[in-house]
């Protein structure tokens, strides 16, 4: 679990090479953004869905931290989420995907699986996750329903 939570934290700490000169420049603070979790025809339940940005000069580095726990009745051995970010306008701006191999028995509960991304344009102004995807122990996959 402690991997999870280590390899976040340090990419929010990093000084990243400014394009113009040999200057470093500061990601800033970390910035909480609204996060909320949608809920899909799966059985997984997402308990917490938090985001934080960093941004300077164009650059955004958007970090996640999901809780969720397994509502189905069998093991589940991966989850593949969906991240959409609103811009200022309210309209979608960009939407990624990430596998997160996690071992979820029934009725058991994950903290804190975390993702990050980086981001060319203007921090988010708000985001929703959802489970769109599950990989049981055997091997089969159940994918959410369009909505």
């Amino acid at each position: 679990m402690y991997r999870f939570l280590i390899v976040p934290a340090l990419l929010l700490s990093i000084s990243v090479p400014a394009l113009a000169g040999d200057r470093d420049f500061d990601l800033g603070s970390a910035s909480r953004i609204a996060s909320t979790p949608v809920t899909t025809s799966l059985p997984v339940r997402i308990d917490g869905c938090y985001s934080d940005g960093r941004a300077a000069h164009g650059l955004t580095l958007v970090h996640h931290a999901l809780n969720v726990t397994n509502t189905g009745s069998r093991p589940i051995a991966a989850l593949r989420f969906t991240f959409t970010f609103y811009d200022a306008f309210n309209e979608i701006a960009s939407v990624h995907t990430n596998i997160a191999d996690v071992k979820l028995a029934p009725g058991a509960s994950a903290r804190a699986i975390n993702l990050s991304e980086w981001s060319q344009d203007s921090p988010p102004t708000r985001i929703t996750c959802a489970v769109n995807a599950v990989r049981y122990n055997d091997g089969s996959i159940v994918k959410a329903k369009a909505r």
